[in-house]
């Protein structure tokens, strides 16, 4: 039977060995890869977006806050103006009645 180990030849073992050697003395310098892009200017501009993102929803939630205030106080408003009439209407009914039929 044939045997299915694979045998790295002699002289990789120093390749992978340089080259590891290398890439930690290249994040030691902090020396930037080939091919690797700075990623500080987008990190700084999607944090500058995120702080915008939260002062519009932190006023967003201030408006909605408002507009709740705004509707129970009309809620409350329209059951009082609703109340006065029907009591109104209630009190005067045979008045009304009796302008109506002439």
């Amino acid at each position: 039977m044939h045997s299915h180990d694979i045998r790295m030849p002699l002289g990789s073992g120093a390749r992978v060995a340089k080259s590891s050697t290398h890439q930690q003395a290249e994040l030691k310098s902090g020396a930037k890869p080939t091919g690797e892009v700075d990623m500080e200017p987008r990190v700084v501009e999607l944090e500058t977006h995120l702080k915008y993102i939260r002062r519009d929803m932190e006023e967003v939630r201030g408006d909605v806050k408002s507009i709740k205030h705004r509707l129970a106080y009309s809620t409350g408003a329209t059951a009082v103006i609703l109340g006065l009439l029907g009591w109104v209407a209630n009190s005067r009914f045979d008045q009304l009645v009796s302008l109506l039929a002439h």
